[in-house]
């Protein structure tokens, strides 16, 4: 098992010991994997690499997917969802995608991404690769994550009912009506399905996770400042708060404490 960080000293790995990954980017906030390949984002200097020259991307990027040969980012400044050539770098398609929209997340056996609209409170689907809208569907408050497992959407929202609070629901991959699942204290941090139908929540400094078709956690972990991403791979888990400062891996059979990975300036990580 080896993990890939993105961090204030760039693209670094952990095998047996931290060692910088080939990467030319000064600081990494985001990365995206799929099949071997890379891609790795500084979202201060607007600069997306994919293994070559590093290109020019939006302001204020909020997520980055890959898809098939191309690449996907979502910038919560320009309200867009964009699609380019993971291999030349070119921009090909952008799309209006919400109000200061949060996440996205692919759907790689239906040939579709999921996004979290921000402020308009909605979760669009749209195809790959034409970006073509196919449904929305309205959600409580602000939809800010999102992730699909087992036919279902999973969307974190932020709500202003008595307080700022955290909503977790679902919405049905081939329907619309959105289905409350719990109401977590504190805001959206990340959210991240499991292989099983669950799913892994962070809400302020907590991480949580829900068994599927479960409304109740059986399983929480307190100490965090915000967790913004999270990975799993087995029963582990893979957790980076840039509030703390940290990436920390995680055993979600609660057999052994969780350890802290690295200190620092955190981006996003993941299991390689």
């Amino acid at each position: 098992m080896a993990i890939l960080l993105g961090c204030g000293e760039g693209l670094i790995m952990l095998e047996r010991n931290w060692r910088r990954a080939e990467c030319p980017l000064a600081c990494v906030t985001n990365i995206a994997l799929e099949s071997g390949r890379v891609a790795a984002l500084d979202n201060g200097a607007h600069q997306l690499w994919l293994g070559g020259q590093p290109v020019p991307v939006d302001t204020g990027i909020e997520a980055l997917q890959l898809w098939q040969g191309h690449y996907l980012t979502l910038s919560g400044d320009t309200d867009c969802l964009t699609l380019g050539d993971a291999s030349t770098g070119e921009m090909l398609l952008t799309t209006p995608a919400g109000v200061y929209p949060q996440d996205m997340c692919v759907l790689p056996g239906m040939g579709m991404v999921a996004v979290c609209g921000g402020a308009d409170g909605t979760v669009r689907l749209l195809t790959l690769p034409d970006l073509r809208p196919v449904k929305t569907a309205h959600v409580p408050g602000n939809a800010q994550r999102i992730d699909a497992s087992c036919g279902w959407l999973h969307v974190l929202c932020l709500t202003e009912e008595d307080g700022l609070k955290c909503l977790l629901c679902r919405v049905p991959i081939r329907g619309d009506r959105y289905d409350p699942v719990a109401t977590l204290p504190g805001l959206p941090g990340a959210i991240r399905a499991d292989r099983a139908g669950g799913v892994w929540t962070a809400a302020s400094e907590r991480l949580y996770h829900f068994p599927r078709d479960s409304r109740v956690p059986d399983w929480s972990l307190p100490g965090f400042g915000l967790i913004r991403h999270i990975d799993c791979w087995d029963r582990w888990v893979l957790v980076t708060d840039p509030v703390m400062g940290l990436c920390a891996l995680i055993d979600g059979s609660g057999r052994q404490p969780a350890r802290v990975l690295y200190e620092g300036d955190v981006g996003q990580g993941a299991f390689l």
